[in-house]
């Protein structure tokens, strides 16, 4: 279909004024959708010509003049639209008519702006992770504008609650994430459309209707029967190291950054004279600091021997690590989808918790600042309820 732009002008009659005068209003016709205008512009009704669209009498030279001017005005911000990747409608055009920075403040644009900032930060304010996690964000933005709009942006104004119940589905239906990682992704791109409203891009709320919400889900970590089985089984090199590393992060609740980045500085005395791991936690930058237990003392020797960098550990990307997981678990038989942050897990659960440590101990050691975190983290076991039970059968009988 031929894309086409028509401006036009027309007397509302039906909202004459006592003094006779009627208001001129613009129509802006694009393909199939229309808006329209009040010009500002006020004609006696017996003035207004209207097959011409244009004013007679007295005054005719400088109001028809106004008109040309919004008209011509008009098609030059439709030429300028046309050389963008924005979706355009008739709205489109008049809202880029009223409000030149629309281009500039296109979604995607604004998008990017918001992460280029936040790569400026890393490392003060964000993390890497973070900021790859807006990178994944946008590319799913851009692939669902690309494949609904067949366009490459699209305008502020066209961002509503429509707009992001169709992203989220998207997500859903085309890439790999689960409800919740859809939300974590709607979740950001709230981020950015509050960053809209406090700078005036836009003055509405489009997320107004639409609720984030995170199920509840379990949390995978393994009970102390698979320690052993894991700690035992048979290995070749790379896998053996995965391994290790996956038990040393068991021991110390540590994550895949904090302990990627965990090096020989960071392993003191404490004051009972044992040696303790004194950490900043990269996500929060809250402190965390864990007496290192037997085992993973054990591991820790073997890879202070043999690094050859500041860092203990000899790690894989996280992808390639929850991949060697992954056939780990089932070369031990684990009906469980293992990744490096089980190993938090388990350290909450099978190692800590179970075994009668505090949860305000647990909560401190994980770099938590609130301990309804360490809650979700961990959850109360049956094992666990069946040893305080027993304790209480005993009492009571």
């Amino acid at each position: 279909m031929k894309k086409q732009l028509f401006v036009s002008f027309f007397a509302r009659k039906a909202l004459t004024k006592k003094t006779g005068m009627v208001p001129i209003y613009c129509k802006v016709r694009y393909n199939d959708t229309t808006v329209q205008f009040y010009t500002q512009i006020d004609v006696l009704y017996i003035n207004w010509d209207s097959k011409r669209t244009r004013v007679r009498g007295n005054s005719k030279k400088a109001l028809n003049l106004e008109l040309e001017t919004i008209r011509v005005d008009i098609i030059d911000k439709y030429n300028a639209l046309i050389k963008t990747n924005v979706i355009i409608t008739a709205k489109t055009v008049l809202d880029f008519y009223k409000n030149d920075t629309l281009i500039m403040n296109s979604i995607i644009n604004v998008f990017k702006q918001h992460n280029e900032n936040m790569k400026s930060l890393i490392g003060i304010q964000y993390s890497y992770g973070s900021y790859k996690n807006y990178i994944t964000t946008i590319k799913h933005l851009k692939n669902y504008i690309k494949k609904i709009y067949n366009a490459n942006d699209i305008s502020l104004t066209q961002i509503n609650y429509n707009f992001i119940y169709n992203f989220s589905q998207f997500i859903l239906l085309n890439t790999e994430c689960t409800h919740n990682g859809m939300m974590k992704h709607i979740q950001r791109f709230k981020k950015i459309t509050n960053f809209c409203i406090k700078n005036n891009y836009i003055t509405k709320d489009p997320f107004i209707g639409f609720k984030i919400s995170f199920k509840k889900t379990n949390r995978v970590y393994i009970n102390k029967d698979e320690l052993y089985i894991l700690k035992n089984i048979k290995l070749n090199s790379s896998l053996n190291k995965v391994r290790d590393i996956f038990l040393f992060a068991c021991y110390t609740g540590l994550s895949y950054i904090d302990l990627y980045n965990l090096n020989i500085k960071n392993i003191q005395k404490g004051n009972d004279g044992l040696k303790w791991i004194y950490i900043k936690r990269h996500k929060t930058d809250i402190p965390s600091n864990v007496p290192i237990l037997p085992y993973a003392l054990y591991i820790l020797d073997i890879y202070k021997k043999h690094k050859t960098t500041n860092r203990i550990f000899p790690m894989i990307s996280n992808q390639k690590t929850n991949k060697a997981l992954k056939e780990i678990a089932r070369l031990c038989n684990f009906n469980k989808k293992l990744t490096f942050h089980s190993a938090r897990h388990t350290f909450a659960t099978t190692i800590t918790l179970t075994n009668g440590v505090p949860i305000e101990t647990v909560s401190k050691m994980l770099g938590h600042n609130n301990i309804k975190t360490t809650q979700i983290y961990a959850q109360v076991l049956d094992s666990k309820t069946s040893s305080d039970m027993l304790i209480l059968r005993n009492k009571l009988i």
